[in-house]
């Protein structure tokens, strides 16, 4: 037997391990299967990560001055100046969220990163 007809023997083999293995599972009707796609696709593949949260970001920014909005021109429905200040920390909070889980997927697809933000002034040139 050659090294091809062996190798190809115990590909057989394994190939016929693997659907011994699946026969064992019984068969689970799903009926939101898709669901499932859709989470490993989200949790695995960085361009379904940047869009969404690109779609989150922009939901949030369209919604910070609907918000405003409407606390200012119908005060009867907000009571508290308090519910305000939670919903501009809830929107900033899920907006952050986002833009830096748009970064995250960014640096998965290997794009350089952009040059850091140097925290201190620049020195002055000596005369």
């Amino acid at each position: 037997m050659t090294e091809i007809e062996s190798l190809t023997a115990e590909v057989r083999q394994l190939r016929a391990e693997v659907g011994r293995l699946h026969a064992a599972h019984t068969a689970v009707h799903m009926r939101h299967g898709w669901m499932s796609m859709l989470f490993k696709d989200l949790s695995t593949n960085p361009y379904t990560q940047y869009k969404v949260h690109m779609w989150g970001a922009i939901y949030w920014l369209i919604n910070f001055p609907l918000i405003c909005c409407l606390f200012f021109f119908t005060p009867t429905l907000w009571l508290k100046l308090g519910i305000f200040i939670t919903l501009i920390y809830s929107i900033y909070a899920n907006l952050a969220t986002d833009y830096g889980a748009m970064s995250a997927a960014e640096a998965a697809f290997g794009e350089p990163q952009p040059p850091p933000i140097p925290l201190e002034p620049p020195a002055l040139p000596s005369i």
